[in-house]
């Protein structure tokens, strides 16, 4: 699992530079995607693992917040990988619409997608 969440963000980081699992820095400089997995379950000797992608920006204008949720929906769609330790494939599950935290001004997008998995090592 820690190489694929390895894998997972080194990926998100040709979308955008900050990226963060769970939580961001405290310092973190907007926009930044912060990522996480749910719970897991098997299907047809795979594990699928939900993976829950938030893009956070400050901006009134949300131009470039709609432009990287949008290059990522477009782009992670059947991304796939296979090495000696791993196989993967990314598939969409769902585009949440605008979740705009109003009292604090910031903007958020919600992605969630399927990792179907395989670890080659067991």
């Amino acid at each position: 699992m820690i190489k694929l969440r390895s894998h997972i963000n080194s990926l998100l980081k040709t979308f955008n530079p900050r990226v963060y699992y769970q939580t961001r820095s405290a310092s973190a400089a907007f926009p930044y995607i912060i990522y996480s997995f749910l719970p897991s379950f098997t299907e047809e000797e795979l594990e699928v693992l939900p993976l829950d992608i938030d893009i956070w920006d400050n901006k009134t204008d949300t131009t470039e917040i709609e432009e990287l949720a949008s290059q990522l929906w477009k782009d992670l769609r059947q991304y796939h990988h296979i090495d000696k330790d791993m196989q993967f494939v990314i598939y969409r599950q769902s585009r949440m619409p605008e979740l705009d935290e109003a009292e604090t001004g910031l903007r958020r997008r919600k992605l969630t997608f399927h990792i179907r998995y395989f670890d080659r090592t067991i």
